[in-house]
């Protein structure tokens, strides 16, 4: 099946594949906010065929955060085991599943809890 094979600085991030794929991503992003100034990410998904219920599912591999100088590889393979991804959830609107593993959540809710702080203080005062 097709693939990418993504690398970060020679390391290997992902092989990432499913068998029945509509659409395949890679993606390097870049985003500024007040607390963060400047923020660069790689991700990496896809969306499936609708099944024979009419429901697809997007698929997730683990993102990356990227720094100025990183060097980003992706080559275009064939493979019979791809990476499972690190999520797989409905993309239609009757079922609503979260997009985020629980460890994404939670690293979430520290980055929240971290921009906070720094804006509010420790809240000892």
């Amino acid at each position: 099946m097709l693939a990418f094979k993504i690398e970060l600085d020679s390391e290997h991030v992902a092989l990432a594949g499913f068998e029945d794929w509509s659409v395949l991503g890679m993606h390097v992003s870049a985003g500024r906010s007040r607390i963060n100034p400047e923020e660069i990410e790689l991700s990496v998904g896809g969306l499936s065929r609708a099944d024979t219920s009419g429901v697809a599912f997007h698929f997730r591999w683990p993102g990356r955060r990227l720094q100025v100088g990183s060097t980003v590889t992706v080559s275009v393979v064939d493979t019979e085991h791809p990476d499972p991804p690190a999520k797989r959830y409905r993309s239609d609107k009757e079922v609503q599943e979260s997009p985020f593993t629980d460890a994404e959540w939670k690293e979430m809710r520290r980055q929240d809890y971290l921009e906070l702080k720094k804006e509010f203080g420790d809240g000892s005062g």
